[in-house]
């Protein structure tokens, strides 16, 4: 699963939508950068980035059920995918 695909699941789960700077802390997570690395390439400041990750754990947190963290972030979604696609192969298999 990409980070693309993933936000698109997102995007079905979630009952708001990600703000930009959320959407980039998603991005960078899902390609396993650190919160340093992820400002100095968006050029933010290290700590409003980690902020944004927190709040962005909260949310992904509330809507798929369980506790998500950066380091626990793809594992949670796709099981949240398999989840979601499931019973609808079973549905097209009969």
């Amino acid at each position: 699963m990409t980070a693309e695909e993933a936000l698109a699941l997102l995007d079905r789960v979630l009952e708001q939508q990600l703000n930009d700077v959320q959407e980039l802390v998603f991005r960078h997570c899902w390609e396993g950068k650190t919160y340093a690395e992820m400002a100095e390439q968006i050029g933010y400041d290290a700590g409003y980035i980690k902020d944004t990750g927190s709040k962005l754990w909260q949310i992904l947190s509330r809507a798929l059920g369980e506790r998500v963290t950066k380091s626990n972030l793809q594992s949670i979604v796709r099981r949240h995918q398999s989840r979601i696609e499931e019973p609808r192969q079973r549905a097209r298999s009969k």
